[in-house]
């Protein structure tokens, strides 16, 4: 779907079009599952936040004022529920028994801090500011390029790379523990 398109189906679902809305939902489903699985790395768990977010987009569509941005709104939205997601899950095991360990060429030890790592890497994401974690996100997730991050949040290059930056020395200082200094090993 092209931008003219997007922006006309926005436009009619907001004014209550269900098959406008539709066509919205298979436009950005993909994009927001991996964005979703990409955190939880479950797939149902990303299956069920994918659903949310668009039952969440539906009921929240007609206060979106700037019909463009409708795709970095529901991204944004998707990262709320995995932020939530990840909130209400502190206090279960961290390994249930129902859960694979992630490698089968390592042992337990190596896995559980694979694990550990991942974790704190989408922690440490969950925990930049919105500005910088949808940047980031964007570009490390998600795979865009600074152009087309500055297309769809409508900031300058010169904004993307700054907070791209910001992003990464936050990151850097989140997960210093995390990362061996030369000659560690």
């Amino acid at each position: 779907m092209n931008e003219a398109g997007m922006i006309q189906a926005v436009e009619a679902a907001k004014a209550g079009d269900e098959a406008a809305y539709e066509a919205l939902f298979r436009a950005h489903k993909n994009s927001i599952y991996s964005l979703a699985l990409h955190f939880a790395r479950d797939p149902e768990i990303a299956a069920d936040i994918t659903q949310d977010a668009f039952v969440r987009a539906w009921e929240r569509l007609p206060g979106l004022r700037e019909p463009a941005a409708f795709g970095g709104w529901l991204r944004q939205m998707t990262m709320n529920l995995v932020r939530d997601h990840f909130r209400a899950a502190r206090d279960e095991d961290p390994l249930p028994e129902d859960r694979p360990l992630r490698s089968k060429e390592d042992g337990p030890a190596e896995s559980v801090e694979l694990s550990e790592q991942q974790d704190a890497v989408r922690e440490a994401i969950l925990g930049l500011p919105e500005h910088q974690r949808s940047v980031v996100t964007l570009h490390y997730v998600e795979g865009r390029s600074v152009a087309e991050i500055g297309e769809m949040l409508d900031l300058p290059k010169g904004t993307v790379v700054s907070r791209l930056s910001r992003g990464r020395e936050n990151l850097r200082r989140r997960l210093a523990p995390y990362i061996e200094a030369p000659g560690e090993r």
